[in-house]
């Protein structure tokens, strides 16, 4: 018994001095210049209207209507901003959709982007995050455009919609 504990002993006595040598990390990065000024309309918080359409234009999921084209204005871009593109964060995802706002009184029915014109591609929304097409500068502006238009979650009922998401332009 005395043996056991005195093996106990020098094993507990043994690990308690066991440490491990401190290391580092360094980050380091650049900070640039501004590198676009950005305007939606010659606002950098713009409201785009889209037009008033009918419940019948909206009968199943899936149907689009309304469709209003928009862009997104960059210039004084540095050099950093060869490639550019516009990045949404949705106040209230709708699936791959800008959800709308609870102060809406339409029922069924989100807000669709596309990249480019109207019959561009859906700007696809995952975990409440959508990305535009990237658009290549010249000269340190660009322009992004981009449509807007009506999406049906269901048979849609007649009412407001409002639907809100912030944006920033990302350089890929």
């Amino acid at each position: 018994m005395k043996i056991k504990f005195l093996t106990m002993a020098l094993i507990t006595l043994g690990t308690a001095n066991l440490t491990v040598a401190a290391e580092t990390i360094t980050f380091v990065g650049t900070i640039e210049a501004n590198t676009c000024t950005v305007d939606v309309g010659g606002t950098a918080s713009p409201t785009v209207t889209l037009p008033t359409v009918g419940t019948g234009d909206l009968n199943v999921s899936g149907d689009t209507a309304g469709a209003t084209s928009f862009t997104v204005n960059l210039s004084g871009c540095s050099a950093i901003a060869d490639d550019v593109a516009v990045r949404f964060a949705a106040h209230n995802p709708e699936g791959a959709n800008l959800g709308i706002n609870a102060s809406s009184t339409a029922s069924n029915v989100a807000v669709q982007l596309l990249n480019g014109n109207a019959g561009g591609n859906p700007i696809v929304f995952s975990g409440g995050i959508g990305v535009s097409e990237q658009t290549t500068t010249s000269e340190g502006t660009a322009t992004v455009p981009l449509t807007a238009q009506y999406y049906a979650t269901g048979a849609t009922t007649a009412g407001s919609v409002t639907a809100v998401a912030d944006y920033e332009v990302v350089y890929p």
